[in-house]
């Protein structure tokens, strides 16, 4: 039902292709800011939330214009829905992570061995285990590959 009504909204699978090159010096930038702050809204060394991490590491590395809200990132790239599909530098969108008017709550840069970068309203800027059963697991909606050649 979240899916439909994610669907419902607006297109999806809109093509946008960073440069596969740049996939490293995106996960660098985003490591950068662990231990930041989380602040919904926070885009800056001093505070930022999970879209503001991948908007900030995405705008550092290339000059592609990409949307800064998670909700409207997830409408573009490839849709990968398993994790075990999913490749270093996808993004992964999550859902029900704080109560909200969105469907997409929480997002994150995928960076390999079910590991991936995001901040977190408890720890702030942190790396998870993307099937954590306790967590993650049960709220993960989907990835996204946006890195291409």
């Amino acid at each position: 039902l979240k899916y439909k009504n994610f669907v419902a909204e607006g297109e999806i699978n809109k093509k946008i292709k960073f440069k596969t090159e740049i996939i490293q010096s995106v996960i660098d930038t985003a490591k950068s800011y662990i231990g930041t702050p989380n602040k919904i809204g926070g885009v800056s060394r001093d505070s930022i939330d999970a879209s503001g991490l991948v908007y900030m590491s995405i705008k550092k590395n290339s000059d592609k214009k990409f949307p800064r809200i998670g909700q409207d990132m997830a409408r573009f790239g490839k849709l990968i829905y398993e994790t075990e599909k999913l490749k270093k530098g996808d993004l992964v969108f999550f859902f029900d992570t704080y109560e909200i008017d969105r469907i997409i709550t929480s997002t994150g840069i995928y960076l390999g061995d079910n590991k991936f970068i995001h901040s977190s309203s408890s720890h702030g800027v942190t790396i998870s285990e993307i099937n954590d059963p306790y967590y993650w697991k049960d709220k993960f909606f989907f990835g996204t590959r946006v890195f291409k050649n």
